[in-house]
């Protein structure tokens, strides 16, 4: 079984390119939302590539290689989600999706409770990294 950014994957299907902008999709989701581990994304965007993604973007974060930053990563991908008219108009809506997504993993999951934890605990560690930053920036400012 595979990992994708919100989670283990359904058992292997034959991909398609539905496959890889769906994919494209919940990456989006999860890079608005604070949640994406931008080293999984080059594995992620070869493998979208062969199932037929081929934009310049898309290319481009494949051939990223380890010397690329999270931010250069992150940037390619918001480009790449772009090009394939995939946006959130809100935090909101990224929200929904990226929970869609777990719910689906957590159905088709042998182990549905790892999926949930994840879930719970992607979302204590950008609300704790938020509040600190908030924290940070009321003292730097006594």
């Amino acid at each position: 079984m595979t990992s994708t950014p919100t989670g283990p994957a359904p058992e292997p299907v034959a991909r398609t390119t539905g496959n890889a902008l769906e994919e494209l999709r919940r990456a989006e989701a999860a890079r608005v939302l604070g949640l994406l581990d931008p080293a999984t994304l080059q594995p992620l965007a070869s493998q979208w590539a062969l199932d037929g993604l081929d934009s310049d973007n898309v290319q481009a974060l494949a051939a990223a290689g380890t010397q690329a930053s999270p931010g250069v990563l992150l940037a390619l991908l918001a480009e790449a989600a772009s090009d394939e008219g995939i946006h959130f108009a809100s935090t909101a809506e990224a929200r929904a999706l990226h929970a869609s997504s777990v719910i689906a993993a957590m159905a088709t999951s042998a182990n549905p409770t790892m999926v949930a934890m994840t879930f719970s605990n992607n979302y204590t560690d950008e609300l704790s990294t938020r509040v600190s930053r908030v924290i940070g920036r009321v003292l730097r400012r006594k």
